[in-house]
């Protein structure tokens, strides 16, 4: 104990003179039957930031080893599996030097007592065939006193009676849309700091808060969320305070009466030639007013439906026509703020479809008349037909234009994360982990779809995880259409993103223990301003009617127009060489579309309506 007391006297000391970093170096050995793990953990803290970055690496060493040996280390607290290991050529000590990293830049000091702070590692479980489970209990300690943290808790409900009291007559939101805090600081390295909140069950949130160089913070609940739950009328914030912890902290909400029906369809985002597949239509209600109606799809006449195989099939089956009708659930009646019902619809494709086909699925349903957005309950989705394909992948919408760069004006980019268990025998948990790139908003995020029961959470202000508990998902090899899954959401830029910035985004898909299979990296670039398209009588493009059933014009430009769905997906190109141009629209859905008109000298991208 000495040696440690006098080690956090030395750091101590260092950090008040310096006010910056400090750094240390533990290592440990733990032995149990054949397995020896020397592990070794680096962590440095910087005092005027507040921030911990750990690194910890070790090396495992199994004694009397042999050919086909393998080796496990997973996280006990998290799933998070640190690789798989075999040793291929019987070498005997095996020595295996493995990463052993759950920690990086922004993690908290955690408080022991005595006025001591550490920075904390999970238990680790090491696996090696016909032996016990190992066990290793780590808990390293940073000893610095020179920044602290804190708390700030409270419940968020729905206020039923409206008297800013939590009682039996309120009803709680599973998961809880945790509130948000924002810091001002004295440090003389970060001023401002902006925490978001996670709930852990019931009622209950919790924000971590820093609070060495704190000088005031305010607590308040998302913007974005009154459309859906907007504050009791007795709700007075939002808070402000000078210190830390503070309890009760209470979010009292209400359900609006707003209600905003989606349509849309989540798919594999390609098929492999002649491989049944299954596609995902699905309606959604984000707000808390219950809502019934019916959902249609028009499928590609080449996709042949089996609703044997389909999970809800349809209730309805006019040839290419499939109805569905649904009913009896609100943002509530699953407990969540996000709320769908789905259908999964299994489909073989016709022997005249060859690789390079598109086959395109049409779904929407019908509008409540007290629905505010009417234009997001229509959707064409498309899907290639391909020899093979990586099939855990991401993709993005709108996509980009020629140049690389996204439709003029893109406040919204629409990811979806593809993902499919190739493994040999069934995936009983899912995880998908997606950090977000800094020019994202994330308190925009936006859940769109899912193909099965999803949880998400926020793990840091920027990474969120998408967690199917229990999916039990099939192997491709025993059942190739099911063992297919999917999320996607939506995200805004925030404002002021430079013209010319690259939006990178990477999703970590975890199948159980197995290390992550990474998807690829989309890319999207934000588009230079332009100007409004003339042509040498200086008049202004002009698009009308708007709305419009049957044709739209277009005056005073000569140039390429292409029509694009919401997404940024093309529908139809036509190119324009009279002062007024007619493009017959009697075919497309009715829904929300955006008109791109291309020059030599200009590009201009408008919205219009189909009715």
């Amino acid at each position: 104990m000495k040696k440690y007391l006098l080690l956090a006297s030395i750091l101590l000391c260092f950090c008040r003179l310096q006010g910056q970093i400090t750094s240390s170096v533990f290592t440990h050995t733990f032995s149990s039957g054949r397995i020896t793990a020397v592990v070794s953990d680096s962590m440095s803290h910087d005092s005027t930031r507040c921030e911990v970055w750990s690194f910890r690496s070790g090396v495992v060493t199994i004694s009397s080893s042999f050919t086909g040996d393998s080796l496990r280390i997973v996280d006990t607290a998290n799933s998070i599996s640190y690789g798989h290991y075999v040793n291929a050529t019987g070498v005997s000590p095996w020595n295996v030097t493995v990463s052993l990293s759950n920690q990086g830049a922004g993690d908290e000091l955690v408080p022991v007592g005595g006025g001591y702070w550490h920075d904390e590692y999970f238990p680790l479980k090491i696996t090696v065939p016909s032996d016990t489970l190992r066990y290793i209990d780590m808990q390293d300690s940073l000893w610095v006193l020179a920044c602290l943290y804190s708390s700030v808790t409270g419940k968020v409900y729905i206020d039923n009676n409206t008297n800013c009291i939590q009682d039996a007559a309120d009803s709680p939101l599973n998961p809880i849309p945790a509130p948000s805090l924002f810091e001002n600081l004295s440090s003389p390295a970060v001023t401002t700091s902006s925490r978001q909140g996670f709930g852990y069950g019931g009622f209950y949130y919790q924000i971590r808060a820093q609070l060495s160089w704190m000088t005031n913070y305010t607590v308040f609940m998302d913007p974005a969320l009154a459309f859906i739950f907007p504050m009791s009328p007795c709700f007075a914030g939002p808070y402000s305070f000078t210190t830390l912890p503070q309890t009760n902290v209470d979010f009292p909400l209400l359900c609006s009466s707003n209600v905003d029906v989606q349509c849309d369809m989540l798919s594999a985002g390609r098929v492999r030639l002649h491989s049944p597949f299954f596609v995902h239509p699905y309606v959604s209600n984000t707000g808390c007013d219950t809502v019934s109606g019916t959902m249609t799809m028009v499928k590609d006449h080449r996709a042949i439906y089996d609703a044997s195989l389909s999970t809800h099939p349809a209730d309805i089956v006019h040839g290419d026509t499939l109805i569905w009708n649904y009913g009896g659930f609100s943002n509530l009646s699953a407990g969540a703020y996000w709320n769908s019902f789905i259908s999964d619809v299994y489909l073989t494709q016709d022997p005249s479809v060859v690789a390079g086909d598109t086959l395109c699925f049409h779904v929407y349903a019908n509008v409540p008349t007290a629905d505010i957005n009417p234009f997001n309950n229509d959707r064409t989705v498309c899907v290639p037909v391909v020899y093979s394909y990586d099939p855990n992948h991401k993709d993005v919408s709108p996509a980009a234009g020629s140049d690389g760069e996204l439709p003029h004006n893109t406040s919204t980019l629409y990811y979806t994360i593809n993902f499919q268990n190739t493994g040999t025998d069934y995936a009983e948990n899912v995880k998908i982990i997606d950090t977000l790139d800094s020019h994202l908003d994330p308190h925009s995020l936006k859940i769109l779809g899912a193909s099965a029961n999803m949880n998400p959470q926020w793990l840091t202000t920027n990474v969120v995880s998408f967690d199917f508990p229990y999916i039990m998902l099939p192997d491709s090899t025993h059942d190739e259409p099911k063992s297919h899954g999917q999320v996607q959401y939506s995200i805004n830029l925030k404002p002021g993103v430079p013209a010319g910035t690259t939006i990178h985004n990477t999703g970590y898909i975890y199948f159980d223990e197995n290390p992550a299979v990474v998807t690829n990296t989309t890319s999207s670039i934000t588009s230079t301003p332009s100007a409004v398209a003339q042509v040498a009588t200086g008049k202004e493009l002009r698009i009308y009617p708007n709305p419009a059933s049957d044709e739209l014009n277009v005056e005073n430009f000569s140039g390429d127009l292409v029509i694009m769905d919401i997404r940024g997906s093309v529908i139809a190109t036509q190119h324009a060489i009279h002062d007024k141009t007619v493009i017959d629209i009697s075919r497309l859905p009715a829904g929300v579309y955006m008109l791109k008109a291309t020059n030599n000298e200009v590009s201009q991208t408008m919205k219009f309506t189909k009715y």
